[in-house]
């Protein structure tokens, strides 16, 4: 077995880690258009890291690096403290341990840093495998974590699609910035009592609105109430919908549906590439179903995995 070697993340490893990611990036069937797990240019490696609770990587006999691991928490609404265990191991250092190793390490940490820390609710660890990383989820499954539930990629298939009407007395607008405020009690009220969910921030909202192209960003109003919007987005190599919400008290008239279909209309003439979202594989709201009679099809799947955070089972 090859006795890799963990240090600290430091900010000159940026470069490292990301020709890394790079040059595997055939081997590991990145999908390049992807809404979830995006191909990870420098920036984004920068951003991941230094925002971590913790970062280590892992190098060889040679200095060179060949994985990484780190630790991100959060709590989400319902109180539930998140610890989420993420890493990578290049291909030709996997099946050496390496990959164990690097959680094990990351679970003594979140040990470390709930210990002696109140908390409101339970504590967990998290781990997301996809479809195409079945190693990454035999090692979640054998550490003990449960499948708790999952994410789909859907990419439409370029059928075309017919403009539905809106809702009497629905009127639909540009977002503006000042959107902010009504925006994030809409997303409040939509996903109350829902599990797995941490609402942004006001000043999230706005952040979003403004890095936003706001013509692609529609608000749907009722005289002076936001009761839904729906958030396209457009980058060099596809377009997402980022978010589409409806207040409850305006869910199953059809609003959904008619905002999408005008965003979907609106981007077929002018020569948009592959249209991407993601939701909740279990489709607990019907957003699913709703995408899917508008000819979204499933690409990839990303399964979500937690175990509860014990304090004192983590002996390698």
């Amino acid at each position: 077995m090859v006795d890799h070697v963990l240090r600290p993340f430091q900010t000159d490893d940026v470069p490292a880690v990301h020709e890394l990611h790079a040059r595997h990036a055939t081997a590991d069937d990145v999908d390049v258009y992807s809404t979830i797990e995006p191909v990870l240019d420098a920036d984004a490696v920068r951003r991941g890291m230094e925002t971590a609770d913790w970062a280590v990587v892992a190098v060889d006999a040679t200095g060179s690096v060949v994985g990484w691991a780190s630790l991100q928490s959060w709590t989400e609404d319902d109180a539930t403290r998140v610890f989420l265990t993420d890493g990578y191991v290049a291909p030709p250092a996997r099946g050496r341990g390496l990959g164990r190793r690097l959680l094990r390490q990351a679970e003594a940490v979140a040990a470390q840093l709930a210990t002696g820390h109140t908390q409101d609710g339970p504590v967990v660890l998290g781990g997301n495998a996809s479809t195409v990383q079945p190693d990454r989820a035999a090692l979640l499954e054998h550490r003990g974590y449960e499948h708790t539930f999952t994410m789909v990629e859907m990419e439409h298939d370029r059928s075309p699609v017919r403009p539905r009407p809106l809702p009497d007395g629905v009127t639909v607008r540009a977002a503006t910035v000042a959107d902010a405020r009504p925006l994030h009690a809409l997303t409040a009220r939509v996903w109350a009592g829902r599990p797995f969910f941490t609402l942004p921030t006001e000043d999230r909202f706005r952040d979003w609105l403004r890095r936003s192209r706001l013509a692609l960003f529609q608000v749907a109003t009722i005289e002076d109430r936001v009761v839904g919007f729906v958030a396209v987005s457009r980058s060099p190599v596809r377009v997402e919908v980022e978010d589409i919400q409806v207040d409850p008290e305006f869910q199953r008239r059809g609003l959904a549906t008619a905002m999408l279909t005008r965003a979907l209309s609106a981007l077929a003439p002018r020569g948009a590439g592959p249209v991407r979202l993601h939701t909740e594989g279990h489709d607990p709201a019907g957003a699913r179903s709703l995408y899917e009679r508008l000819g979204f099809r499933v690409v990839r799947e990303y399964r979500r995995y937690r175990k509860p955070l014990s304090l004192g089972s983590f002996a390698a």
